[in-house]
């Protein structure tokens, strides 16, 4: 009997220690400390898996004062709520400039059919099996190729997107490592971003020449295709037989295209220009909503 309890009492441990990892690993969370005219800043920002992140900043005076300011923002980088009243009212602004930009792209003048759209394509993701079995370059210049004769869809500069996905989330602008704080957010002048996934995958048919079933491995991709405008990203899929990988690649990118073509290009403002979001700092003219909604009544 005692060592029976032994047992559940050894197991009950494993397994508590095993929840308490799974529940850390639920978040991740970076502390920094700096020292600025005298003032020690301490930055802590944990993030959960839904992609909330809660910064928390702490400021030790010269007189020893202490100060902590708590802010929490959604995945997009909107802010939640906070005890900053300096990060409240830059939240506040924030929130009536999205607001008036919204309005102002509702009624503005829309791209004509054959008018560019600018379209940032960034690498694909393969799975680690897909990875072992294509060359080093992967899936992702077979893919890119097929953009670079469309007279409609502009795939933006490979080189540029590389090194801007390289540090930078476009879905917020901010910098991806820990420091953040230190840069301004930045943006790619497109109308459209492409993230692309690629995993080979197997799929159970009845075999033509024997008439039985088995199995054979698919080339399968996905895309999400996100508009710069604040429409509902788009969702893309093509897959085939591994074998047939040039002409999947080919119809994938065929889907890709006519999604942004069709579904969000009617969307996409003439003067698409003037209602990207900017990069801070960057010279060149700023989105004022309200002139753009007294320019739509000129003639």
């Amino acid at each position: 009997m005692k060592k029976i309890r032994a047992i559940c009492v050894v197991i009950t441990v494993v397994l508590c220690c095993f929840v308490s990892f799974r529940s850390a690993g639920a978040t991740s969370t970076s502390t920094s400390t700096t020292v600025k005219d005298g003032k020690k800043i301490t930055t802590k920002v944990k993030t959960d898996n839904n992609g909330v992140t809660t910064t928390t900043v702490t400021i030790k005076d010269k007189d020893d004062t202490v100060t902590t300011t708590t802010t929490v923002t959604d995945k997009d980088g909107n802010i939640i709520s906070t005890d900053d009243p300096e990060a409240r009212g830059k939240a506040e602004a924030a929130a009536k400039a999205r607001e008036e930009r919204k309005a102002a792209l509702a009624s503005a003048p829309k791209r004509g059919p054959n008018d560019p759209i600018q379209v940032a394509l960034f690498e694909t993701v393969m799975s680690e099996d897909l990875r072992k079995t294509t060359r080093e370059d992967g899936v992702f210049p077979y893919l890119r190729k097929e953009f670079d004769n469309d007279l409609v869809i502009k795939a933006l500069d490979q080189a540029q997107v590389d090194r801007y996905a390289k540090d930078y989330d476009f879905r917020t602008g901010r910098y991806k490592s820990f420091s953040s704080f230190e840069h301004g957010p930045e943006f790619l002048p497109v109308d459209v971003y492409v993230e692309s996934f690629a995993k080979i995958e197997e799929k159970v048919g009845i075999n033509r020449a024997t008439k039985k079933v088995g199995s054979a491995p698919f080339l399968v991709y996905t895309a999400t295709i996100t508009s710069e405008y604040g429409d509902r990203p788009l969702e893309v899929k093509e897959e085939g037989f591994i074998l047939g990988n040039i002409e999947v690649t080919r119809k994938f990118a065929e889907k890709i295209k006519a999604a942004v073509r069709d579904e969000m290009g009617p969307g996409i403002p003439k003067d698409a220009a003037r209602f990207r979001r900017r990069t801070e700092g960057m010279t060149g003219e700023r989105i004022n909503a309200s002139d753009a909604l007294r320019n739509l009544f000129k003639k």
